[in-house]
């Protein structure tokens, strides 16, 4: 075997050893090899330093490695190296929060730089470089959510303002909101107010792409006081800083951690608990900078009204966990996670849209920016989009955004100065109410076509109450009243709605058919038989009577659950029965036949405990067991599905 191939071989192995956290191994083969740490390791050309740059706890072997270069000249020309997408090895340890390494690659390039007494453009240093993308070492720690690593390179940078944006003009705050690094770009916004005015390369500021992410202000841990308290008890948020203590990153303070976090540590390993406290503190950070931001935002305002027309942006509909799992999956090697919004610019320009950040966040559903932009500039709730002439209540209506149309209602006095406008198309807000064009089904709380129309039934009711009579019969320009549109519209859910509603009442129908004949049947066989005489023989017994009386209720219930349904089956199936009517009579049959399954199976257990009453007492506890089994099974599972019909 040649050298060439035996290096192959060892370069291969080096790779592996990498993987596996073998770096003892990896130490020798270079001492020998000092030269070959300039080799690349992987296909994206990363090279040993790059490895271990991006390697939590990897900085004395880091060390070792640079020690080994023979030539002070040669250890500068590693730390330079990029790897295939123009990252240093200082950009992995900025892209993996690895501070012992940053410090470490740092502080040898301002040695070697001394030493070599650098004073050309050849000398750039280390943390002045940027990948082809355009980003340095400081922007590609903000990109990832790693605040004290900002601070640090701040500290080492000439001018820090020349490191806020890259090649295609997205700001460092641009890309920590899209990342939904909140704590960051709250550092960012608080030392650096201007960033709020920056635009990218569409003309979006970050309260606009802030206004597109719904996903970002939903907390997924359950909203209710006992959460809140055991928050309050654990954490003290005058206290407690918002960036979350570290021995090895905090470079500005070398205090120990408070006493307060210290206890409530160990609380917190509980994870429930910890998974609350992550999503209360972002919460926090994301409405605090959230103020900040519309504190700075006047896209609104005459002087700055090209804002209403902009182009689209990309990927801002990803929550969090997408978000991570596109990090987790492109990795630190091409760009990031930015990257990849980069090239998905055209996929998702759709999904986007072109307004105010009041406007946007009205059609994305964020009630807390809707709120705070109308309290900090009152005067904004009655902008209206420059091309489409809608305003607040226009788009709210449009998008099925209820909790911002009763916000908007309970003001008196501007609800109707809003309701009362016509847009450009001449569309009344009655006219957004019948259009389907961003109507979303929510699976959540819907459970058929019925009551998806009658939701959207709903939705021209409470549109009606607040508008003049006359409005219902105002035309668009197509020439079409509000009524005619939402029939037009809602023709084929009208289809839908009358096949499904059709369906399941023939199918309880013939359940409850069942029911009332079983429970006629059992009205006429007594347990336990009859005497000569035609008396019950057990009617003496307690438990005889709640048999004939879950049997009578059994009967009833059926019967009347069945000509409910009937009544459904003959019913004329018009847009208004669907309003009240039918959704009524469906609930009403199935809570019927729900109850009227309980009290069959009550009386099928009232049976076998008057049969079996005179046996053991073991035997009669399991059998009593065994009985209730069915009622249990039985009732939980008719509870759950009519439940289901029940959200509307």
């Amino acid at each position: 075997m040649t050298r060439g191939e035996a290096l192959s071989v060892a370069k291969r192995m080096l790779y592996q050893f990498a993987m596996d956290g073998k770096w003892t191994a990896i130490k020798y083969f270079y001492k020998d090899n000092p030269m070959e740490i300039f080799s690349q390791m992987t296909t994206n050309k990363d090279t040993a330093l790059h490895i271990l740059a991006s390697n939590h706890g990897g900085s004395s072997q880091l060390k070792e490695l640079i020690e080994l270069i023979p030539e002070q000249r040669k250890i500068r020309q590693a730390l330079m190296m990029e790897n295939k997408d123009g990252n240093t090895p200082l950009h992995e340890a900025a892209a993996s929060g690895n501070m012992e390494a940053a410090k470490l690659l740092v502080n040898e390039d301002k040695r070697l730089s001394g030493q070599e007494g650098c004073s050309d453009s050849s000398c750039t240093p280390l943390v002045e470089i940027r990948n082809q993308l355009g980003e340095s070492p400081l922007y590609r720690a903000a990109a990832f959510g790693h605040t004290n690593l900002v601070k640090y390179f701040r500290s080492e940078v000439h001018d820090v303002e020349q490191h806020f944006k890259r090649n295609d003009g997205l700001s460092i705050l641009h890309t920590a909101v899209i990342a939904q690094n909140f704590e960051t770009a709250l550092w960012l916004q608080k030392n650096y107010p201007d960033l709020a005015n920056t635009k990218e390369s569409n003309g979006l500021t970050s309260l606009q792409l802030l206004a597109q992410m719904p996903n970002a202000f939903e907390a997924e841990f359950p909203k209710s006081i006992w959460w809140t308290l055991i928050y309050k008890c654990l954490f003290d948020d005058d206290n407690i800083d918002r960036d979350p203590p570290n021995q090895n990153d905090d470079l500005e303070s070398g205090s120990n951690q408070p006493r307060q976090y210290s206890s409530s540590k160990k609380i917190t390993r509980w994870r429930p608990i910890r998974k609350m406290l992550e999503e209360m503190q972002n919460q926090l950070v994301l409405s605090e900078l959230t103020d900040l931001l519309v504190e700075k935002e006047y896209s609104w305002a005459g002087e700055d009204s090209d804002t209403r027309n902009i182009g689209s942006t990309f990927c801002l509909l990803y929550s969090k966990k997408q978000v991570e799992e596109d990090s987790d999956n492109c990795g630190c090697d091409d760009g990031g996670v930015f990257t990849r919004f980069r090239r998905k610019q055209g996929e998702t320009s759709k999904s986007t849209y072109k307004y105010t950040p009041l406007l946007t966040a009205t059609c994305t559903g964020i009630l807390q920016i809707v709120k705070k932009i109308i309290n900090f500039h009152p005067q904004v709730i009655e902008e209206r989009d420059i091309e489409t002439q809608e305003n607040i209540l226009h788009m709210a209506i449009k998008h099925r955004q209820l909790a911002i149309f009763n916000f908007v209602k309970k003001k008196k006095t501007i609800t109707s100065r809003l309701a009362y406008r016509i847009d450009s198309d001449g569309n009344s807000i009655l006219h957004h109410a019948a259009d389907t064009k961003f109507y979303t089904v929510d699976t959540l709380r819907v459970s058929g076509p019925a009551f998806e129309l009658q939701e959207e039934l709903y939705w021209m009711t409470r549109v009606k109450k607040i508008l003049p009579l006359h409005y219902s019969v105002h035309q668009n320009n197509q020439g079409l009243t509000a009524q005619k549109l939402f029939e037009n519209k809602h023709a084929k859910l009208l289809t839908l709605a009358k096949a499904w509603i059709k369906e399941t009442a023939q199918s309880c129908s013939t359940v409850a058919a069942l029911v009332a004949t079983v429970a006629y049947a059992a009205a006429f066989t007594a347990p336990g038989g009859n005497d000569k005489h035609g008396v019950p023989v057990l009617r003496h017994s307690p438990f005889f009577v709640t048999y004939f009386v879950s049997d009578t209720i059994s009967l009833i219930f059926s019967l009347t659950s069945l000509c409910t349904f009937l009544s459904i089956l003959t019913s004329p199936f018009e847009y208004e029965n669907f309003h009240r009517s039918l959704p009524f009579k469906l609930h009403l049959g199935f809570a019927l036949l729900f109850f009227s399954l309980v009290a069959t199976t009550l009386t099928f257990t009232a049976t076998v405990v008057l049969l079996i009453h005179h046996q053991k007492m073991w035997t009669t506890s399991l059998i009593y067991v065994v009985a209730l089994l069915p009622v249990s099974v039985i009732g939980s599972r008719s509870f759950l599905c009519m439940t289901d019909f029940a959200k509307v």
